[in-house]
């Protein structure tokens, strides 16, 4: 939802960005590395230890990086190689897991509750860009739902940052609601597959 609305906007912003890294020759692909690199190892580096509110901004800033190696990849001679859409997709698969795991390595060490709300939004949240690929292996088009990465990655950071900022109850509601949205974001594109092989 969110990415699709702010796609054209975000494209004409940071069209000047992109021209320079073409420029530089930075290809889409070593931004995409430095990305999800980066993200993966501030999020296992800062989570576990209860660093959340660092590590978002830490994470965050990485997980700008997507915004620049579609762009580039599109603006560029080469265009969009297969390898580099499974390369960008791979790594944000272990950004969005790294993200999750740093905050179970957290929760585990006191037993909390929080770690079973963790596991099942992880789950939920995976199953989402599976089926999205699984159906794309299949030749259908499955996009859309209420919570795409977009979405899933902001809820997440934003109710880390409260957490950080120690706002009572934050990690715990703010699960809930992305374990919510997350199984009916699952849900829409099961429909979607269901829908399209009828």
């Amino acid at each position: 939802m969110l990415q699709r609305s702010l796609r054209v906007p975000v494209a004409k912003i940071i069209a000047p960005l992109v021209k320079i890294l073409i420029k530089l020759r930075i290809s889409a692909n070593l931004i995409s590395t430095i990305g999800g690199v980066g993200s993966v190892f501030s999020a296992l580096y800062f989570f576990p230890k209860g660093d959340f509110l660092v590590g978002v901004i830490w994470v965050a800033a990485f997980v700008l990086f997507d915004l620049f190696d579609g762009a580039v990849a599109r603006a560029s001679n080469k265009g969009v190689s297969k390898w580099g859409a499974v390369l960008d997709s791979t790594l944000d698969r272990l950004s969005d897991a790294a993200i999750f795991v740093g905050a179970l390595l957290f929760f585990i060490k006191s037993d909390d509750r929080l770690v079973l709300l963790l596991l099942v939004t992880a789950v939920a949240s995976f199953m989402v860009s599976y089926i999205k690929a699984r159906a794309e292996s299949l030749d259908i088009v499955c996009n859309g739902g209420i919570a795409e990465r977009s979405e899933r990655l902001i809820i997440a950071l934003t109710v880390y940052g409260l957490h950080g900022l120690g706002v009572d109850y934050a990690m715990a509601f703010g699960l809930w609601i992305l374990a919510f949205l997350s199984i009916f974001t699952m849900t829409q594109r099961m429909l979607i597959v269901y829908k399209a092989v009828k």
